[in-house]
């Protein structure tokens, strides 16, 4: 199987966004939780992504369930991306909700591609790729509707892709370029302000290098009203304020990295605890944990903070926060996650920050401030299809967090998201095969998981997974990217080229190299040099004159670095 080689033009910065590794290892972001009542939850049905013409209004997902259904939440956001067009929300990470109203929630997102998508054209990002993105989801009769928001720069229309920008900062200077990242953290909505934290960090590829935390502010009544309104080129466009900036001593200098903000929140009646997160070092998985608490009407005064500084006392100033884990309690925690206050205690709850885990566990404590129970924690959940592997798809998870918005008073729903490091022996990403890559998932899980003789891990729910066996189908061509500098394997060799000739005309050809390899052929000879670029393992030249030639076949992948080379030598007789 061959596909397409990119244009001349392209560049690793160009194209990184499609197959990007997961920020700093992998990692989590959780949602502050006051266990909301139950909710109507759309049930998609699935349809062909592109047999049909787009609608003119928003995407609509039919079908509805009046219990949390991991099957039918998985599904509507597949239903979605097959669906979508060049101003939809076709894949992302970082997901997380917020209840605006009683029939709309607020989707928030990281990384997004802009559709169209579909199973089999895979993220074309034809509309663009953007850090940040919100989804408005409104309850109607037949189910619901989904209306994407960006920072504007989507098509206004159907068939007219343009370049999307994030709804927290500037967009790339040139598109597909680099720009500085934002991605979303925790969330609250408080009177008529949704507030949701989002963490910067500079422009590059690995490692990201943080800056520090930003609070974005979106009226209710904005977001309610996109949701009722076109499905083209809905803009979001908040108040940000930028946090002041602080990184603790100690750690691998030059590797530090500020502490972040907002990885979690905890709403204890009128006190918001507010989690973050601090690395000593940017290129170990897991990071140390902090806390700081603030009432909830001053949620975005950062001078009203104060921070937990050690042994139950707090302070007011920012370089007095201390880890909440004492020594020897060695919970390394990702950049996201959740907190809750379940049977009678406190638990964090996170998927592991080593790439490849499969696992959500939860850690209890007695107070907000910990310490977490590392001995004491649980397994929530194991997801059978995550692992880096070819017979797992080299499929990772992160980002594992409660949904308030979708719980209810009896059952947890945690979402998760999921990528996929797998590339071809061109080193083509999966997102180019299909859409699945990063679509979110969720789970299941009774409350009465944590009570204290609870085995939780046989109590979670989830819905098998759809994933299609991309990999298997050839797993000896597929890599884990995460193996090789660049994220790409070497690119293979091409070992003999072959001659035949026709009356007027010479066939060249070759080994196949691999999976998603093109080929340079160089041709010199009399009078002449010449230079084409072919997909196949072969290529047939007419018109030559008379005389002795030299040809050289150069593999490329699918970033144009090269592989070794063969040449052969031919005459074309008078």
């Amino acid at each position: 199987m061959t596909r397409v080689m990119a244009q001349e033009t392209v560049t690793q910065a160009d194209q990184a966004p499609a197959r990007r590794r997961r920020r700093r290892g992998v990692e989590l972001a959780g949602l502050a939780v006051g266990i909301v009542a139950g909710v109507s939850i759309a049930l998609a049905w699935l349809v062909p992504g592109r047999s049909h013409p787009a609608p003119s209004g928003p995407v609509l997902v039919q079908g509805a369930t009046a219990q949390p259904d991991p099957a039918a939440l998985d599904a509507e956001w597949t239903v979605y991306s097959d669906r979508s067009d060049c101003a939809d929300w076709a894949g992302g990470d970082g997901v997380s909700a917020l209840r605006l109203n009683s029939g709309q929630l607020a989707w928030f997102f990281s990384d997004t591609s802009i559709g169209p998508a579909g199973p089999a054209i895979g993220l074309s990002q034809l509309s663009g790729f953007a850090h940040n993105s919100l989804v408005i989801q409104t309850s109607t009769g037949p189910g619901s509707t989904f209306v994407t928001m960006t920072g504007g720069g989507a098509c206004t229309g159907p068939g007219g892709p343009g370049n999307a920008a994030p709804v927290v900062g500037p967009p790339p200077a040139v598109p597909g370029g680099p720009s500085d990242r934002y991605w979303d953290e925790d969330g609250l909505v408080i009177g008529g302000t949704v507030v949701k934290f989002y963490n910067h960090y500079r422009p590059g590829l690995q490692p990201y290098v943080a800056v520090g935390s930003a609070l974005a502010a979106f009226p209710v009544s904005q977001l309610s009203a996109a949701g009722h309104g076109s499905r083209y080129g809905a803009v979001a466009r908040p108040r940000v304020t930028t946090l002041p900036s602080y990184t603790p001593p100690g750690g691998q200098r030059g590797r530090r990295t500020p502490i972040l903000w907002g990885a979690a929140l905890l709403r204890q009646g009128n006190t918001v605890y507010v989690y973050g997160t601090q690395s000593p070092d940017s290129s170990v998985p897991g990071s140390r944990l902090y806390l700081a608490r603030v009432p909830a009407s001053q949620l975005t005064s950062f001078d009203e903070w104060q921070f937990y500084a050690g042994a139950g006392r707090w302070a007011n100033e920012q370089d007095q926060a201390r880890p909440v884990q004492p020594r020897g309690e060695n919970l390394a925690v990702s950049s996201g996650f959740s907190v809750i206050r379940a049977g009678g205690r406190y638990w964090l709850i996170q998927a592991g920050p080593l790439a490849g885990t499969a696992d959500i566990d939860a850690y209890p404590a007695a107070a907000p401030w910990g310490p977490f129970g590392v001995a004491a924690g649980r397994l929530l959940y194991r997801d059978p299809a995550i692992g880096l592997d070819a017979a797992h798809e080299y499929r990772i998870m992160y980002e594992a967090r409660v949904e308030p918005a979708l719980s209810t008073g009896s059952t947890l729903v945690i979402s998760y998201n999921t990528n996929s490091e797998a590339v071809t022996a061109g080193c083509v990403p999966m997102s180019q095969f299909t859409n699945t890559v990063t679509l979110p998932r969720f789970i299941t899980v009774p409350l009465t998981a944590f009570g204290p003789d609870a085995e939780a891990n046989a109590t979670a729910r989830s819905a098998p997974s759809d994933y299609p066996p991309i990999v298997q189908q050839d797993p000896s061509q597929w890599f884990d990217a995460w193996q090789y500098p660049g994220d790409c394997p070497p690119v293979p060799a091409v070992t003999s080229v072959q001659v035949s000739q026709d009356p007027g005309q010479v066939t060249l050809s070759w080994p196949d190299a691999g999976l998603d390899i093109s080929y340079r052929v160089y041709l010199t000879g009399p009078g002449q040099g010449s230079l084409k670029t072919v997909s196949a393992p072969a290529t047939t030249i007419t018109g030559l004159p008379p005389g002795t030639y030299r040809a050289k076949v150069v593999p490329v992948n699918y970033y144009l670095r090269r592989g070794p080379s063969a040449e052969v030598t031919f005459t074309i007789a008078s």
